[in-house]
């Protein structure tokens, strides 16, 4: 955005580009803004001579603390030229300790400036019924109540009104709200509202031709006599499992591959995870028919899922073993491609993403030893980089990791690594 104003023609966003830039440049060093840029990569296109010293897929090597003055100081600089600014983070149900604490810091600090410089807006959602499960997130929340940083206004969001469903159902179908509402009233009283039950409830309708076209009225009729018999009692993820068992066993199992990697797959990790050019395009063949079913969506970087119960219900179609099995495979291979660094080279995001697909996998057995050596090594760098930058939870968990590729004999056969 701000390059934009920069190169735009708006004389007052020019200024306020110009402004924020000598904001960053007053208050912190050259090294600071390289650093900054490794996060914010369009900061070496804003100010002269700030390089992203490595490759973009380097982790860099900040401490959780810096990584946190330095995205204040960069929404401080945003704010000192008073024009508003909201920022809005979605599923922080799904956010770690280190994200949720950078949020907190982020609140509180801005609460330090001047009044007039205030004016920021964060906006935080979640599920309430998925809250207490992370339990760092209801510690966010209630530090950041305790603090009386900012004015906390809370909203409980259900879903549309019969109005907003009519006219959701009317673009869709193209047709005026004074047709679709004895449709939507109907999928209303099945669906709540909730925008993606009437997304997947509509398209239920279309596959079974209770919504069709008539090219002789040319517009959109529908039965309302079999709409009124469909229900939407079961579990939305037992509809979408329907969905993904209806496609074909090789896009299943494609989409099972995806869902290994969370909610989005980067390109490039997806051409990394496969073992040869032609399992890649088989790969992506499959992908490209989910996008058309609208069970993943696609941009320049990525392929993702529009919503985690899709991605949940991809993920669980298969038992927990061979999951495992998926994971380990993954980081396997990516591992393969990714390693090419010395021992002194920090590791690179891809083999940070390898590495916790095998963490992932739990206890699979590794019967080759050398394997079982590299991977304890690996665990070990990874381990001795997340210190470094004050990951302490992370550390923990590699090095508990690699150490359980050594073995129950690992203190006597390998008692010097053990120790380390």
């Amino acid at each position: 955005m701000l390059i934009r104003m920069k190169l735009g023609r708006n004389q007052q966003d020019i200024e306020y580009s110009d402004g924020v830039v000598r904001a960053l440049e007053s208050s912190l060093d050259h090294n600071s803004l390289c650093s900054l840029a490794e996060y914010l990569p369009d900061i070496q296109d804003l100010i002269e001579g700030v390089i992203i010293k490595r490759s973009s897929f380097v982790e860099a090597n900040l401490s959780h603390w810096k990584l946190v003055f330095l995205l204040t100081e960069f929404t401080t600089a945003l704010l000192r030229s008073n024009r508003p600014i909201m920022l809005i983070m979605d599923d922080l149900q799904w956010a770690d300790k280190e994200s949720l604490e950078l949020l907190t810091s982020l609140i509180v600090d801005v609460d330090q400036l001047d009044a007039h410089q205030r004016c920021i807006s964060f906006v935080v959602t979640y599920r309430s019924n998925e809250k207490d499960k992370n339990q760092s997130l209801v510690d966010c929340i209630e530090s950041i109540e305790r603090s009386n940083a900012t004015q906390v206004t809370r909203m409980q969001l259900g879903g549309m009104d019969i109005e907003g469903t009519n006219a959701m159902i009317a673009d869709a179908l193209k047709l005026p709200i004074r047709l679709t509402r004895p449709l939507s009233v109907a999928v209303h009283q099945k669906t709540l509202g909730n925008p993606l039950f009437v997304k997947v409830f509509l398209t239920m309708l279309f596959e079974e031709h209770a919504i069709s076209y008539s090219f002789k009225k040319k517009r959109w009729l529908w039965d309302m006599n079999i709409i009124h018999q469909r229900s939407m009692d079961r579990e939305l993820a037992a509809i979408l499992s329907e969905k993904l068992l209806s496609m074909s066993r090789e896009v299943q199992e494609t989409l099972t591959f995806v869902a290994c990697f969370g909610m989005r797959i980067r390109k490039d990790v997806l051409s990394m995870a496969s073992y040869d050019s032609e399992e890649a395009s088989r790969i992506l063949s499959c992908l490209k028919i989910a996008v058309k079913e609208s069970i993943l969506d696609e941009d320049d970087e990525y392929f993702s899922f529009p919503h985690d119960l899709i991605q949940q219900a991809a993920y669980e179609r298969v038992h927990e073993k061979e999951l495992r099995s998926y994971h380990f495979s993954i980081g396997l291979q990516i591992l393969k491609k990714a390693i090419h660094t010395t021992q002194a080279e920090p590791l690179s995001l891809v083999a940070f993403i390898a590495l916790e697909q095998i963490i992932m996998a739990k206890d699979m057995t590794v019967p080759d030893p050398k394997v079982r050596m590299s991977l304890a090594l690996l665990f070990l760098r990874a381990g001795k980089h997340s210190i470094q930058v004050a990951a302490f939870p992370s550390a923990l968990s590699y090095f508990e990791r690699g150490l359980s590729f050594l073995g129950e004999d690992g203190w006597e056969l390998n008692h010097e690594l053990s120790l380390r």
